[in-house]
């Protein structure tokens, strides 16, 4: 007998992952601006994930797009690992997506935090409150796209 409930295929994974990247983004990015940290001080500390604090702190055109790629390739590799999970174990899409984004979150501030400079950089100027938001927002978003186009199987199926 097959599960009952949601799925999606990877590509909507994928997509949704991106798709919740770029609105993640987008708010991230609105309120650092708002807050007086600048419009692009997300991507620039994203980037220091990958490149070091010291050189996210020198900023520049290529560290922002640097941490934009990065954010938008992690995020169709999480959209691709939230198909997983929904098809797999959950059959759910809003509650496997926002419980996956809290987990991410928590899971960036400290395990990823704790081995990566630049990760603990962000997370020690990242207001937790906004990291906590985005991730959030990330997680709607992202199940709001999947759902799109998600199929129900009955259990009689």
């Amino acid at each position: 007998m097959k599960q009952a409930g949601e799925r999606i295929s990877y590509g909507r994974g994928a997509t949704a992952g991106l798709l919740g990247g770029i609105v993640m983004a987008l708010v991230a990015m609105m309120a650092t601006a708002a807050m007086g940290m600048g419009l692009f001080a997300a991507p620039t500390m994203i980037a220091g994930i990958l490149l070091g604090p010291a050189a996210a702190m020198a900023g520049g055109v290529g560290v922002i797009m640097t941490g934009l790629a990065l954010h938008m390739m992690l995020s169709v590799v999480f959209g691709l690992v939230f198909a997983f999970v929904v098809n797999t174990w959950t059959h759910e899409i809003w509650i496997t997506a926002v419980v996956l984004a809290i987990a991410l979150w928590l899971f960036n501030y400290h395990i990823v935090g704790a081995i990566l400079p630049g990760a603990r950089a962000m997370a020690e100027h990242e207001p937790v409150w906004l990291a906590a938001m985005t991730h959030l927002v990330f997680g709607a978003a992202m199940a709001f796209v999947a759902s799109v186009g998600a199929s129900r199987r009955s259990a009689l199926a």
